[in-house]
């Protein structure tokens, strides 16, 4: 291989590298597409939940005093992708509401200083057949 063949396969690969990184980076807003961005202050308040830790949270979730008319699921997940960071899902199916079918929360926390903060919270829903959307997004339905 000339120098000149080496040099162009340097800067391509140089090139790729610098594309790569910040996709890597936008792992989290990736995962936040389809969500509408929600108050956490707010929702936690409306929930009379204090924060303490992920698992506790979500176990205050789950076991909150709501309708349950006409309920499929109710689920919740706690997953931890660092050692800094968690996500919560909680997914509830069968709403006993005209228009929505079900609703799913995205919160997300940070281990700072000892603490987990939430740094970050979502909804989605999912309509009624003939309601609006089918699938899991943002938008209201009809």
């Amino acid at each position: 291989m000339n120098q000149s063949t080496v040099k162009r396969s340097l800067f391509f690969l140089a090139v790729f590298a610098c594309i790569q990184i910040p996709i890597a980076a936008m792992g989290q807003p990736a995962a936040r597409s389809n969500y509408e961005a929600i108050n956490p202050k707010q929702f936690l308040a409306e929930r009379k939940i204090t924060l303490s830790n992920p698992k506790d949270i979500a176990a205050k979730l789950f076991s909150s005093d709501r309708e349950s008319e006409g309920r499929k699921s109710d689920q919740i997940s706690v997953e931890y992708p660092t050692r800094e960071t968690a996500v919560i899902l909680q997914t509830v199916v069968g709403l006993a509401d005209d228009s929505v079918a079900g609703i799913r929360h995205r919160i997300e926390l940070r281990l700072r200083q000892n603490k987990w903060e939430i740094v970050w919270m979502g909804r989605q829903s999912k309509c009624q057949p003939n309601r609006g959307h089918q699938d899991w997004a943002s938008g209201l339905c009809r």
